[in-house]
């Protein structure tokens, strides 16, 4: 299926109930597949995308616009390549409607009991296109502060960045180890699935950061460090970790609160780095040989559409690691072993001729096969 044939048309008529929430992530949690999301978020990024699309709800509303233009953001593309009709700056009015409410919507509008309750654009490929042209020009501005952001970085956590210092302890050997640093970043259940067979083949060390380490649980193995922010993690995750290390760059002390009460021992880090860049940091000063990340930033877009200031964190420890970096996606599509059925039986068959000849060359296996091949040819005659 191509990305046209997931359009959707203008004069199509969508109907359910109406789930109101204006924060993505609160929302994604009571999203039902066929409900019609409002949500009021400036320049959806596509990580926020991908939440909504995880839940496949029929439309999307968004109260204010997806793309401001500020710089090209990654969300609407997610809904649209899923199929899902997103109604952009459709107005505060619709705050107000009951949630549950059943709606309809045509091309822009949306309908309560016949009455419009919001009156927005719908976005087609065209639509889209003329708002990425229209944000390009706001990258410039962008780039200006992201790179003021990493300055300013460099200057509070330099030593950190550049020699290590301040860097936790993993309480892990990592020396000369494959790492895996899992970040909750688009796409990163998909990543962590296209990479199974390197993770089956290497073992590598997993570092889960923050509310990734449900999916690295699930989708690959009890994570070996979670480091981050941990009150929302499931508890058989927290307890299957062999170390966790707390880190709440945004101030708080939940995460402590629950570790306690489940009685796990634990570490704390203060930083105002990123958890996903620390992470990245400890494989690098602990002697990783290859760090591979999932669910990280690793694009121009993915940076801008980030917090400036974990944006350029990130940016940071990424070049300080170096060579060592490899990205999920890269390494799905050197990492395939893939033989076709002829290959596989074309291997057997060479596998027995070799040992056939292996057998001829010695005069006790020439004469077990003379017998056998006797054996053979008079039992099949005989029959």
């Amino acid at each position: 299926m191509t990305r046209s044939d997931h359009l959707v048309s203008a004069d199509a008529t969508i109907t359910g109930p109406l789930r109101i929430e204006p924060s993505v992530r609160v929302l994604a949690r009571r999203l039902r597949p066929g409900d019609i999301a409002v949500i009021d978020v400036l320049d959806l990024d596509q990580k926020a995308a991908e939440a909504l699309v995880a839940c496949r709800p029929a439309a999307v509303v968004n109260v204010r616009t997806s793309m401001s233009g500020r710089f090209p953001t990654g969300g609407p593309r997610v809904l649209l390549d899923a199929g899902i009709a997103l109604i952009d700056n459709a107005g505060t009015g619709i705050l107000g409607s009951r949630d549950g409410a059943m709606a309809t919507v045509v091309g822009g509008t949306v309908r309560v009991d016949e009455d419009v309750v919001a009156d927005g654009t719908l976005i087609d490929a065209s639509a889209l296109a003329d708002l990425t042209h229209a944000a390009a020009d706001g990258m410039r501005i962008q780039l200006t502060t992201f790179t003021a952001n990493a300055l300013d970085h460099i200057e509070r956590e330099a030593d950190m960045i550049l020699d290590g210092t301040g860097v936790p302890d993993a309480g892990l050997d990592l020396t000369g180890r494959h790492v895996v640093v899992i970040a909750s970043g688009y796409r990163h259940r998909e990543q962590l699935k296209e990479i199974r067979r390197y993770l089956r083949d290497r073992r590598p060390v997993l570092i889960a950061v923050g509310d990734a380490a449900d999916a690295t649980y699930d989708l690959a193995s009890a994570p070996d460090l979670i480091i981050g922010e941990v009150e929302a993690l499931r508890e058989e995750t927290l307890r299957s970790a062999s170390h966790v290390l707390l880190h709440e760059p945004h101030g708080g002390d939940a995460g402590r609160a629950r570790v306690d009460a489940l009685g796990l021992s634990h570490g704390e880090v203060s930083s105002s780095m990123p958890s996903a860049a620390l992470a990245i940091l400890v494989a690098h000063a602990g002697g990783a040989k290859v760090i591979v990340t999932v669910g990280v930033e690793g694009s121009l877009q993915d940076y801008l559409e980030s917090s400036h200031t974990d944006a350029s964190g990130m940016f940071l420890a990424r070049l300080q690691a170096g060579r060592a970096i490899v990205d999920a996606p890269a390494l799905a599509q050197v990492y395939r072993h893939r033989y076709s059925p002829w290959a596989l039986a074309a291997l057997v068959a060479s596998g027995f001729v070799a040992l056939g000849v292996a057998f001829w060359a010695t005069p006790g296996g020439r004469e077990w096969l003379e017998s056998v091949w006797s054996a053979a040819t008079g039992w099949f005659g005989g029959a």
